[in-house]
């Protein structure tokens, strides 16, 4: 991977792609079962696929068919250099309800191009040698997770880490820290850097509100894991300027396990830029014909890999909906690939009482006024034994003593159609940061 490549010209960007692309394309054609079974099947050879131009040739993968065979979706790497035969980590892409989370293969290259990739994330960030990272990722069952990568990309970057070990994986593991051990940890080491899971990362700042922690050596906090509305990252960054830091702000990540790199901002509403354009290939298509969009067209994203050796995905559907630009960012000056505003879901809406609904929507009210903390969105039935029962809205909230249940029952009534119940409950009810670190906003129980 060539250093610094996202501030390279656009025709510089253009030119690796093409190459990796076609190397790419030499490894699948000879050595990935399940590409060279779709090829045959479609009549192309490696003489149909001359450019990235070709690429809409190749057919669309969904998340269902490589879970459903995950090994066929490594090379072959018998023969080839020394780093691509040796594997350096197992992650696993998150798992579909009632399903098993996937296996992402990566080999000692592919770890290679990772740390790379996340060097030039973390200086699009603005990351410099005077940073100390909080590393509030989760330990997970699952090996080399965030927690660790956050580790991994901050070595490189020479910058110190603190890690205090927030959250349990596991009844086995019994060194977890306690929330306020992570607010007086980050306090005592004058972390610059909060680096985490949204939802944690925010129940750390309330937490360090309320006990009075000083945070002002805290000017930046990297959140990803979950969608991050406006109104969430103006609550987040309010928080954090309250806790010691007036120009403290946030920087959100759009990323997957298949990406092995998130997609950053340089600065709030920039754009999520690829640090790694060698590395992967993104593109905007038509949801019907699979077709790529115009620059600024909102469609479903797909991901291609560009560099790797272990697991290989073309034109892989990552179940979102995004748009592209390629123009130079006006802000940090890159002039690589860059999602405009926050990918979204497909399935995000959901119907209840005849009446679709963003549950963001619904967050974002909450969000507001400041007068909920934690929060929770349930959709359920009356009669959870009748199916034929009507279904119906509850919000689980933590509330302040001065919130006001009903008017804020009447602003969701008015934004979604639907009057949903409110239960005041405890904090810990809806999200206990010492047992994990992301919170379940949203479940449909139906």
């Amino acid at each position: 991977m060539i250093p610094g490549l996202p501030f390279k010209s656009r025709e510089t960007i253009s030119a690796v792609q093409e190459a990796n692309f076609s190397r790419m394309m030499d490894l699948c054609f000879e050595r990935h079962p399940f590409y060279r079974a779709k090829f045959k099947a479609l009549g192309l050879s490696r003489g149909d696929i001359r450019s990235l131009e070709d690429i809409h040739l190749l057919p669309l993968v969904s998340k269902k068919e490589y879970a459903s065979n995950p090994s066929a979706f490594s090379l072959e790497t018998d023969g080839l250099e020394e780093e691509a035969t040796i594997y350096w980590d197992v992650m696993h892409t998150t798992g579909t309800s009632g399903g098993r989370p996937t296996p992402f293969l990566s080999t000692t290259y592919d770890f290679y191009n990772t740390l790379t990739a996340n060097q030039r994330a973390l200086e699009i960030r603005h990351v410099n040698g005077n940073d100390i990272v909080a590393n509030l990722c989760p330990m997970t069952l699952h090996p080399y997770g965030a927690y660790h990568r956050t580790i991994a990309a901050c070595n490189v970057m020479k910058i110190p880490v603190v890690s205090p070990l927030p959250g349990r994986p596991s009844d086995y593991f019994h060194w977890s820290a306690s929330l306020d051990e992570v607010v007086d940890t980050i306090a005592r080491t004058k972390a610059s850097i909060l680096w985490g899971v949204t939802s944690y990362v925010r129940r750390i700042l309330i937490r360090a509100e309320e006990v009075g922690a000083d945070f002002s050596a805290v000017r930046l906090a990297f959140v990803t894991g979950e969608a991050v509305s406006e109104e969430m990252r103006r609550d987040l960054t309010e928080r954090m300027r309250r806790t010691g830091r007036p120009d403290a702000w946030v920087s959100v990540s759009y990323a997957a396990t298949e990406m092995q790199v998130g997609t950053v901002e340089c600065c709030p509403g920039s754009g999520y830029h690829n640090p790694a354009p060698d590395h992967f290939f993104v593109e905007v298509v038509d949801p019907e014909s699979h077709k790529p969009l115009p620059a600024g067209q909102r469609g479903l994203s797909v991901l291609t890999h560009l560099d790797r050796r272990g697991t290989v995905l073309l034109r892989y559907s990552m179940g979102d909906f995004a748009a592209l630009t390629y123009e130079q960012c006006p802000h940090c000056g890159s002039w690589t690939d860059r999602f405009v505003g926050m990918p979204s879901r497909a399935d995000d809406l959901v119907k209840v009482k005849g009446m679709l609904i963003n549950p963001e929507v619904i967050t974002d009210l909450l969000l507001a006024d400041g007068k909920v903390g934690e929060f929770q969105i349930i959709i359920d039935r009356e009669n959870a034994n009748d199916i034929l029962s009507s279904d119906r809205m509850r919000l689980l909230l933590d509330l302040k003593p001065d919130a006001d249940p009903e008017a804020i029952a009447e602003s969701v009534r008015v934004a979604t159609g639907v009057r949903p119940i409110i239960e005041k409950v405890e904090r810990l009810q809806i999200f206990d940061p010492d047992r994990t670190l992301k919170a379940k906003r949203f479940k449909d129980l139906r």
